[in-house]
């Protein structure tokens, strides 16, 4: 059992049974349940060293302006060796490197570098050491310059072990990542939750590091460079030691996250439940619509019944006259095949009884005189046939067995041909004294192959074939007169009440709508026993934002308890700070647990906000010297001891007042054992404060480096 997981259910008076349920909670969004009591580390720079080649255009190597065009590359090589106190860079010109020094510094702590592109192209190699607390550490790294001025090294840590490569980067990107681990890993800070666009994110080392700089031109904030997601209030807080700092930060960022992505699913649940509520609305009235059309059509004076049934009889009447047409069709086509067949096989017939009584009469003629030559047949000639078996005319020898069927055919003429003009005459013979139709349909194929029987029966066959094909052509054409009959009644129906079909038409479409409407309705009609696809996790939750907003609300209000005498000291220590640092009419100084401050000064009471420029500054420094030596003193709080002060002289800040600053600032950093590093204008200043060893300056129109 967590001591905050208790406390939230105390606060909600959950049962302590259900405590698990609250411990799940806060483990799911991420939220600690233990915190400890800080202890600030020690960090500080031990040397900086860096070396490459300017490019110094319209200036020479000590400053002086020339020709515009004049172009010169001057090698540089810097190294200073450091230690806890007051460290001054000062140049008597802008312009010439005091900033950028402690940019190279703040590049080697942060892995993020803040130098012009110019600068940093001139840089070769930077080489650092730091210690956190008494541990040596070094950052070592060339630019590469024909990669887009990348840097490329590794951090190592020195102990008694040994020495370890802590990490290692070859890009912007790498060399932060590693910095930023090991530094919050040494220095023992926390991830300070946040949220960004409704989105979890956490800022660590470079904000942190951000803390540690004061510019002059940087002075809206009490503490931090940025005002995001109420940053300065959670870095007060951290360096000021509140043991519930960062669980309190969690909790609200969670709490943040989980109310977000909650009014986001409740609003769109809410725009799903207008719109069903909308389609649903628009469905009965549909169907309202759709049941008074379907009165409507129902009030027809017209037997709408009667008439669905003659559209119904006409549609199937229409099928069958379809149906009736193809059979009639085939059956006129049968009938004609077997009209031509029968017609084919009598007048085959009728050829072949015309064929043999042609034989037969050229058979009886007896020639008188010779076809070919005119000669006269004589009536020895005529003789012969009957003794000398030879014809008459051409004297060719004939076939006696044919004589004798007093049949005349020369021997010459082949077998074949002989019998079959013989079986000719002898047809003809038989039917020479039968009327004709007889001959033409009776026996006159007695000469044929086949009997008179089959002939009879072909001739018959095909007959009947043909009389079928006309009965089926007849009776079909009567049922589809009959049907063409019933067509014609069902149309003189419907046209004698024609707006009827209208009026019936019409009764089905409303029937269709209303059907259609009515199944529409119940399937958009509201049910409150179905959930959502979305109301899962809006339950879900809404139980867990309970839980959040207590665990917000009880961190926050031990992180006030905590924090409150603190922050009444600090007051007191940044009040005594601000008039050593050159306000002397200031009286009191109230410090919020939001990072605000309230000023009391000459009678009067103002934020920090409304203060000028040059006060905010003397705040702020104030404010950073107070928290390290707060945490140095009781042991509790999270500032590593490390500040820089860029150009404090820029703002309004009188020559004989910065004498008294930073004299007051030397004073504190070396009582307090912590490192400061200033940069300013006022070299002499520097010089006579805090000795040679301790400053690094551009004289004159000279540069730093």
């Amino acid at each position: 059992m967590s001591r905050l997981g208790a406390a939230v259910a105390a606060d909600l008076k959950i049962d302590l049974s259900r405590l698990d349920e609250v411990e799940a909670v806060l483990a799911k969004h991420q939220v600690s349940t233990s915190a400890a009591q800080p202890t600030p580390a020690h960090l500080r720079f031990t040397s900086l060293a860096f070396h490459g080649t300017k490019l110094l255009t319209g200036v020479t190597r000590d400053g002086v302006k020339v020709d515009p065009e004049h172009r010169e590359e001057v090698p540089f090589t810097f190294s200073w060796n450091l230690t806890t106190g007051l460290h001054g860079v000062g140049s008597d010109e802008n312009l010439r490197g005091k900033s950028s020094t402690l940019r190279i510094l703040m590049w080697a702590l942060r892995g993020r570098c803040d130098l012009k592109n110019e600068v940093r192209s001139w840089i070769d190699h930077v080489e650092v050491g730091l210690s956190i607390d008494g541990v040596e550490h070094r950052v070592s790294f060339d630019v590469d310059h024909e990669d887009n001025h990348r840097p490329v090294g590794n951090l190592i840590r020195t102990g008694p072990a040994g020495t370890t490569v802590i990490g290692a980067f070859d890009s912007d990107d790498a060399f932060e990542d590693v910095m930023g681990a090991a530094m919050m890993s040494a220095l023992r800070l926390p991830a300070i939750a946040a949220t960004q666009e409704g989105r979890r994110t956490q800022h660590v080392w470079p904000t942190y590091a951000g803390a540690l700089l004061i510019r002059g031109d940087n002075l809206d904030l009490l503490l931090g460079d940025h005002r995001f997601a109420g940053l300065p209030s959670r870095l007060l807080s951290m360096f000021v030691g509140a043991e519930w700092a960062a669980p309190r930060a969690e909790a609200t960022t969670a709490a943040t996250i989980a109310k977000t992505e909650l009014d986001e699913l409740q609003e769109t649940a809410k725009q799903n439940v207008s719109a069903l509520q909308d389609a649903y609305q628009r469905a009965r009235d549909a169907v309202a619509t759709a049941k008074e059309k379907l009165e409507q059509a129902g009030k027809s004076r017209y037997d709408l019944n009667a008439i669905n049934r003659a559209v119904t009889e006409l549609a199937e009447l229409d099928s069958q006259t379809g149906i009736l047409n193809r059979r009639l069709l085939a059956a006129r086509e049968r009938f004609a095949v077997a009209s031509s067949q029968l017609a084919a096989e009598e007048a085959r017939r009728v050829q072949q009884v015309e064929d043999a009584h042609a034989a037969f009469f050229f058979q009886q003629l007896a020639p008188h005189v010779c076809p070919r030559c005119s000669a006269p047949v004589t009536a020895e000639r005529k003789a012969a046939e009957v003794t000398q078996h030879e014809c008459s005319v051409c004297t060719s020898t004939l076939d006696l067995a044919a004589q004798t069927d007093h049949v005349v055919v020369a021997t010459t003429v082949p077998a074949a041909d002989r019998a079959e003009l013989m079986q000719e005459i002898r047809g003809a013979n038989l039917t020479a004294d039968e009327p004709p139709a007889v001959r033409e349909f009776g026996d006159a194929a007695d000469g044929d192959d086949e009997s008179v029987g089959d002939v009879v029966d072909v001739v018959e066959a095909l007959n009947q074939a043909r009389n079928e094909a006309e009965r089926r052509v007849g009776e079909l054409e009567r049922e589809l007169s009959a049907l063409d009959q019933r067509r014609v009644e069902a149309r003189l129906v419907l046209e004698r009440n024609r707006e009827a079909i209208d009026a019936a038409a019409a009764h089905q479409q409303a029937e269709l709508e209303l059907a259609r409407a009515e199944g529409a309705a119940t399937a958009l009609a509201p049910d409150t026993s179905r959930v959502g696809p979305d109301q899962g996790r809006i339950d879900e939750l809404s139980n867990d934002l309970i839980v959040l907003k207590s665990a917000q609300k009880v961190t926050t209000q031990w992180v006030r308890d905590g924090q409150k005498q603190w922050l009444a000291d600090l007051g007191k220590d940044i009040t005594t700070l601000a008039r050593e640092f050159g306000i002397p009419n200031l009286t009191r100084v109230e410090l919020g647990g939001g990072a605000t401050m309230t000023v009391h000064q000459g009678g009067q009471t103002n934020p920090y906000s409304a203060c000028e420029r040059g006060e905010k500054l003397r705040l702020k420094l104030a404010t950073a010297i107070a928290l390290i030596k707060q945490g140095r003193t009781s042991g509790v709080g999270r500032h590593p001891g490390l500040l820089f002060v860029d150009s404090p002289g820029a703002e309004e800040v009188p020559i004989e007042d910065l004498d008294t600053m930073l004299e007051a600032l030397q004073r504190e950093a070396t009582a307090a054992d912590i490192q400061v590093f200033i940069g300013t204008r006022h070299t002499e200043e520097l010089v006579s404060l805090l000795g040679e060893d301790r400053c690094r300056l551009g004289r004159g129109s000279h540069y730093v480096w």
